[in-house]
């Protein structure tokens, strides 16, 4: 199975951000995770009181490029999440690797902006 494969039509859990561990908050909705689709090439999720979308293209090299990322207006205001901080990952992103069910966002060689850990249902 090739890195494209194991990337796409998986939900990923957001464990860390820019090197911090992520706890869901008590009041929040639901986990932070993004999930992308194959077939029309779009990514949804939610961002810990938005829900999101946009669209994504795989390239060779585990390159990706995320775009066209919109949110939901909701007002959250007592969930502490940093939504612009989860979203500005998708903005940076431009490579990926996935071991042992942990996927990480990058940009260029650096550490990763975001780690996420499959969830299977």
């Amino acid at each position: 199975m090739d890195s494209q494969e194991k990337i796409v039509e998986k939900y990923w859990k957001l464990i860390k951000l820019e090197g911090q561990n992520i706890k869901m908050a008590d009041n929040q909705e639901r986990e932070v995770y993004f999930r992308l689709k194959s077939d029309d090439q779009s990514i949804i999720g939610f961002a810990g009181c938005n829900t999101m979308s946009g669209k994504h293209e795989l390239m060779e090299g585990n390159r990706i490029k995320f775009s066209k990322i919109g949110v939901t207006m909701r007002l959250c205001p007592d969930v502490d999440v940093n939504e612009s901080e989860f979203l500005k990952v998708f903005e940076l992103a431009d490579n990926y690797s996935i071991h042992n069910d942990k996927l990480s966002l990058n940009i260029g060689k650096r550490a990763p902006l975001a780690v996420f850990e499959a969830v299977y249902f």
